[in-house]
């Protein structure tokens, strides 16, 4: 549990949202009662006085990283993998947040598999090349790039080596920038949620009268796909499982 002064400041900004509501302070009477509530390990009041202030409208990175410690202490894994998914979304750079989504995110079960070897082999390749991931390798190509373009100057231009080496790199840092530029996009237009109770049960159709497909465990982060009444289609990656559960066994991303 980390110092609640980003909080604190970010709730300042934002008070004159919730004047009508609470006297003057009344939200950093909150943020304490709450962060002493943790510090005694009465995480049950500490989630209350966080879930007032978010009900309130004020919203941080910290809050949504406090929320999930909360949550997880209450032995809630879904719904503290969703906060600090959203908290990850706020402040994607922050090292806490990333290290406490990635020890939640190893506590949860996948189902088996049904997929064969050769895809699931295009699918490891696919998750291995994320955005982040391209990007950071086209910033190296980049990198290389310059350095071997310093040396063609300091050499006015000869080398053929030298030459044929900036254009290979050259062609290479385009492709990786533009699969990176892709890849990027389309993450952020796929809909993610979180599986909030103990085990969901995906049904082949969107009603209870449709047969059980698979479950999904708790914590779990799932493709939505779409939406029919009261029921949310779901897709696993990289499993190849699809299905449809209802609305109250997912947290959406999104504030």
């Amino acid at each position: 549990m980390r110092t609640l002064l980003s909080v604190l400041t970010t709730l300042c900004l934002l008070a004159p949202a919730w004047a009508g509501e609470a006297k003057p302070g009344a939200w950093e009477e909150k943020a304490a009662l709450a962060r002493a509530a943790y510090d005694a390990s009465d995480y049950t009041q500490a989630l209350a006085h966080y879930e007032e202030l978010l009900a309130a409208g004020l919203t941080s990175a910290d809050l949504y990283y406090n929320l999930g410690n909360t949550e997880f202490k209450n032995s809630r894994l879904g719904r503290a993998i969703a906060y600090y998914r959203r908290a990850a979304q706020m402040s994607p750079g922050d090292e806490d947040i990333r290290y406490n989504l990635n020890f939640a995110r190893n506590l949860v079960k996948r189902p088996p598999d049904k997929t064969g070897a050769l895809t699931r082999l295009g699918k490891t390749g696919f998750r291995w090349s994320a955005g982040q991931t391209l990007a950071v390798a086209a910033w190296v190509c980049y990198v290389l790039l310059a350095i071997v373009a310093g040396g063609l100057i300091l050499r006015r231009g000869q080398g053929l080596l030298l030459r044929w080496t900036a254009a290979l790199i050259g062609i290479t840092f385009i492709f990786l920038a533009t699969w990176a530029s892709l890849r990027i996009t389309a993450d952020r237009t796929v809909n993610w949620g979180v599986i909030v109770v103990n085990q969901a049960e995906a049904r082949n159709g969107p009603s209870s009268d449709f047969e059980v497909g698979f479950k999904v465990p708790v914590g779990r982060e799932v493709r939505i796909l779409g939406q029919e009444g009261s029921w949310i289609a779901i897709g696993l990656t990289p499993e190849g499982y699809k299905g449809w559960i209802q609305d109250k066994e997912i947290w959406p991303d999104g504030p």
